[in-house]
């Protein structure tokens, strides 16, 4: 411990404050604290704490953050929302502080788009553009509706360089329609965040653009996204359906895809950190831990102010590692939050690892154990391999295949078959989980359980650059999107985890959680009778085209 350690606030005002003649008289010896210094910075402590615990009781009485940097404690949020008489539906911690906080302005503009949108953005987490569907929707043409109300000109002259005098509804193919950019854009309707990361990963600040249609009678370029303004007759169908179109009585929420571990930009063009960064230490018998921090100092970014913010330091959520890593026989290793892109392998039968909010492309295990050599929670891996080795997994999705002598999973999605796997007995258990076959692994379940289920999860699919065009497809290892589960799933894997949120990896981030809330809160919000239907929009993830 050195002298800053134990220097607090107050005890350095305390001491600032004393004539100088006893600070001369108070001498330091190299490395340490004067006794008079120390003295006062002892009764700092007390202080420092008195003044923490006033700051938070102030900062527990309001919704909005302090100026100091305090918010409201999260057990704290469900007593302040019960006075104001909210009821708050989102599932994570800082969402319902904002919830909370927009509960009265929400309250006031009940039943406007602006507040359903505002709503549809916080509950959500993400960028949202509301539809209502009246306005897509065609209509019997009567004299007191438009397009008889509008001056005759609106119909067009049928100069053949103008708009033709189209029926409502036909659109006209002579002209795309698809957003772009509009820079003169005011309405906090066609408002859009584009999520931004420094060269370092960071989050920063999101790029604010507004969007118009190009021309609202031509025929739209991408049939059913937000952007899509045409007309259509009614759609009768259940609206939870994943391509579900306008009613009069239905409000479409569009929603942008989470992009899960492997957001855009989540490494930057000053962090490539590669295995030979993570120095482990084979005769360490206590576990070593690795994280974005130890990765970020042993790469000598910590050095320097140069992941300062105003001050202080902040550091990247995750970072991408690349290259193979190999485990040492009789190491035991915790790593969180970070992805590697390529084979993590256990090389002796004492190895133990574990892995918090991690992606693995490949997990290798060759020794059986008695206990796992691996546990791992809230973590995306495309394939386990071995064959024979001993596995923990909760929370966790493995894309690829799954060959392990024993496991033990629960509230886990297995997109491909397990191989080798024996489930005679108790040494192997699997619960709450989305397994390829039941029958095949019908001795690996709990007993008298009927958690599981082989429902086929669906993957939310993106816009990715093939050459030079672009296709629609689900994401793959390390891209954007990888393993995030879409709406249109079965509820026995959306919500068939034991809390009833969504199986996988994606459990702690409450991406199905979220649109359930969404869905519960908006009830209340739009106008009586109106349905609403909710989905992820690919087109969302793409910023709008700018005019050339």
């Amino acid at each position: 411990m050195t002298p800053d350690d134990l220097k607090t606030r107050a005890g350095q005002l305390l001491y600032r404050e004393l004539p100088e003649e006893y600070r001369y008289q108070d001498p330091a010896e190299s490395g340490e604290l004067g006794d008079l210094e120390a003295y006062l910075h002892g009764f700092g402590h007390l202080l420092d704490l008195i003044r923490g615990t006033t700051e938070q009781a102030y900062a527990d009485a309001f919704a909005e953050e302090a100026d100091n940097g305090r918010a409201i404690q999260t057990w704290m949020i469900p007593y302040l929302a019960e006075l104001v008489g909210a009821e708050l539906r989102a599932p994570a911690p800082d969402a319902r502080r904002e919830e909370l906080n927009n509960a009265v302005n929400w309250f006031k503009s009940k039943g406007s788009l602006e507040a359903v949108d505002e709503i549809a953005d916080t509950i959500s987490d993400a960028e949202t553009v509301v539809v209502e569907g009246w306005r897509h929707t065609l209509t019997t043409p009567r004299m007191t509706l438009p397009p008889f109300t509008a001056e005759a000109s609106a119909m067009g002259s049928g100069d053949p360089m103008e708009a033709p005098g189209l029926p409502f509804g036909t659109p006209d193919i002579r002209f795309i329609n698809r957003a772009v950019r509009d820079p003169e854009g005011s309405n906090p309707l066609t408002e859009l965040h584009i999520p931004q990361r420094d060269e370092f990963g960071r989050e920063t600040t999101p790029e604010v653009v507004f969007w118009r249609p190009l021309n609202r009678r031509g025929a739209p370029c991408f049939a059913g996204a937000y952007d899509d303004t045409s007309a259509r007759c009614p759609d009768l169908r259940d609206p939870s359906g994943a391509h579900i179109g306008p009613h009069p009585k239905r409000t479409i929420l569009h929603v942008r895809p989470p992009e899960g571990f492997f957001a855009t930009g989540i490494n930057g063009a000053e962090v490539s950190p590669t295995t030979a960064h993570i120095v482990i230490d084979e005769t360490e018998a206590a576990q070593q831990v690795f994280r974005p921090v130890e990765i970020l100092r042993e790469m000598g970014l910590l050095d320097d102010d140069s992941l300062e913010i105003d001050g202080e330091l902040v550091l990247p959520d995750r970072i991408i590692v690349e290259g193979d890593l190999a485990i040492p026989a009789g190491v035991d290793l915790r790593l969180e939050d970070l992805m590697f892109t390529g084979t993590v392998t256990l090389t002796g039968d004492d190895s133990r690892v574990t892995f918090n909010r991690c992606a693995i492309r490949n997990l290798v295990l060759n020794f059986p154990t008695e206990e796992p050599a691996v546990e791992a929670t809230d973590c995306l891996i495309e394939t386990i391999g071995g064959g024979v080795g001993f596995a923990q997994l909760v929370y966790c999705t493995v894309m690829g295949e799954t060959a392990l002598g024993r496991l033990w999973a629960s509230d886990c999605v297995f997109n491909d078959t397990l191989v080798d796997l024996d489930c005679e007995g108790d040494l192997s258990c699997i619960r709450f989980s989305r397994v390829p076959d039941l029958e095949a692994l019908e001795g690996c379940s709990a007993e008298k359980s009927p958690s599981n289920t082989d429902n086929d999860p669906n993957f939310i699919r993106l816009w990715f650059q093939d050459g030079d065009e672009c296709v629609l497809r689900p994401a793959l290892f390390g891209e954007p999107g990888s393993g995030v589960l879409d709406l249109t799933s079965s509820p026995r894997v959306l919500e068939g985890a034991e809390d009833q949120g969504e199986m996988g990896a994606y459990h702690h981030r409450f991406h199905a959680a979220q649109i359930r809330a969404l869905e519960l809160k908006l009830t209340d919000y739009l106008p009586l009778g109106q349905e609403i239907a909710i989905r992820y929009d690919a087109y969302l993830s793409r910023p709008p085209a700018s005019l050339t």
